[in-house]
């Protein structure tokens, strides 16, 4: 028999008659309300619809206290049951409501797998027969602490845990049992692993293993009717095309993107689209069509962060916006500009992303290397070897590889040479 819910009519009214406030408007209140309390919520709208829907039964400490304070009520009178937060699955480990909510700490990929094969999504351990919301906020926090690691590791090492996780989680959504509405996000949970497995292969330069894992995301979208992780897929496939000799298609699918989410899009995520695109027009050696879409996306970028941004473009700053940029103007020949935006990028970048630093490290020499500045760029090559050693990234690597191979031939000089031996040493 199909597992039930019950929508919580009370707080919607709440929300709807006593606020008249939309989703997003309700959600900023909460997050204003917190901050005045010195606490930090992140609410969305996807949140305040996880309550009014029933997925979630008791929100965790922090929205119960908010919540209480604003509406002036109890939480029993706001509709919600918080008697008591944890259950128990046969042969798993007790898990809280609060405890997959809680915000990201730190994980390592020890703590990482063995968490993933206590809550019983290892394929050896098989799936749960009856599920619901915890085990979907579970997936989600499998996602997020794969994100957490990927930004401080690289792809290669996560890439096969990804797809572990991705498999039991397919056999999830195929044998287990469970609502209409707790599939849909099951469905939703699972195009997110699929194009961050995506990306983990794209990382380990598999590209044809990370084009069939976006398809796969875009399918899991569709079927959840979820816009949000359709345009993630289609935003992925856009920077897979253009570094797979498909520059025409990345702006294509750059522009699927950017019409799928016309109606309402948060503006970080309009000027990450309109940097895809100009990625792939920058390919094609087409100025006017690339400096237009990167107007568009600096023009967006500046009307700054929204309670509408998805969790997965946590990573595009605006470091990252430059570094992009900057290896467009890099492909059209526009080397004066690349260089001052690379540099200003790893000025700027946070230091969690070390992947992003090395490879943008290596872009940089790059650059100096196509003015002609030899020894700069092997001397920017050489202060990259360290960070290239703490990540686990093949596609950092081989463009690294690529720049030694342009420089080879100049061993008459001393910078040269150093760079070289060093480098072949960090290979070794």
């Amino acid at each position: 028999m199909a597992e039930t819910k019950t929508p919580n009519v009370k707080i919607r009214a709440v929300r709807e008659e006593r606020f008249q406030m939309s989703r997003p408007e309700f959600a900023e209140l909460i997050n204003r309300e917190a901050g005045k309390a010195g606490e930090n919520t992140g609410c969305t709208a996807r949140v305040v619809a996880t309550w009014e829907d029933g997925d979630v039964s008791c929100p965790r400490p922090v929205y119960r206290r908010v919540l209480s304070a604003l509406a002036g009520e109890s939480m029993e009178a706001l509709g919600f049951t918080c008697h008591s937060s944890a259950r128990r699955l046969p042969g798993r480990t007790v898990v809280t409501l609060d405890q997959l909510d809680d915000p990201e700490q730190a994980v390592d990929r020890r703590h990482f797998v063995t968490g993933l094969a206590a809550l019983g999504f290892c394929p050896e351990r098989g799936t749960p027969r009856r599920i619901g919301t915890a085990e979907v906020r579970t997936v989600r926090k499998t996602v997020r602490q794969l994100k957490q690691l990927d930004e401080r590791m690289g792809g290669d090492n996560l890439s096969l845990d990804a797809r572990r996780a991705l498999g039991a989680l397919n056999r999830l959504i195929n044998t287990a049992r469970y609502t209409e509405a707790t599939g849909r996000h099951l469905r939703s949970a699972c195009g997110d692993l699929a194009v961050l497995t995506g990306w983990l292969a794209y990382d380990a330069d598999r590209p044809v293993d990370a084009w069939g894992f976006y398809n796969q995301s875009l399918y899991q979208a569709r079927m959840a009717e979820d816009p949000e992780v359709e345009v993630h897929a289609y935003a992925q496939m856009s920077m897979a095309a253009a570094r797979n000799g498909m520059p025409r298609d990345a702006a294509e699918l750059a522009r699927m993107g950017q019409r799928i989410s016309a109606r309402h899009v948060p503006p970080r995520l309009m000027s990450l689209l309109a940097l895809r695109e100009a990625c792939g027009w920058s390919l094609l050696g087409d100025a006017k069509e690339c400096h237009a879409a990167l107007s568009r996306a600096y023009k967006v970028f500046d009307h700054g962060t929204s309670n509408e941004d998805p969790k997965w473009i946590d990573f595009y700053s605006s470091a990252e916006l430059d570094g992009l940029a900057a290896t467009c103007h890099a492909d059209l020949g526009e080397t004066g500009i690349a260089q001052r935006l690379t540099e200003k990028a790893l000025t700027t970048m946070d230091h969690r992303y070390g992947r992003n630093r090395a490879w943008y490290s290596v872009v940089l020499a790059e650059v100096h290397l196509q003015k002609g500045e030899v020894d700069d760029a092997c001397h920017v090559a050489h202060d990259a070897l360290p960070l290239l050693a703490q990540v686990s990234s093949t596609r950092t690597t081989a463009r690294l590889d690529a720049f030694r191979r342009g420089v080879e031939q100049r061993q008459d000089s001393p910078v040269v040479r150093d760079f070289l031996d060093r480098s072949r040493a960090l290979v070794a």
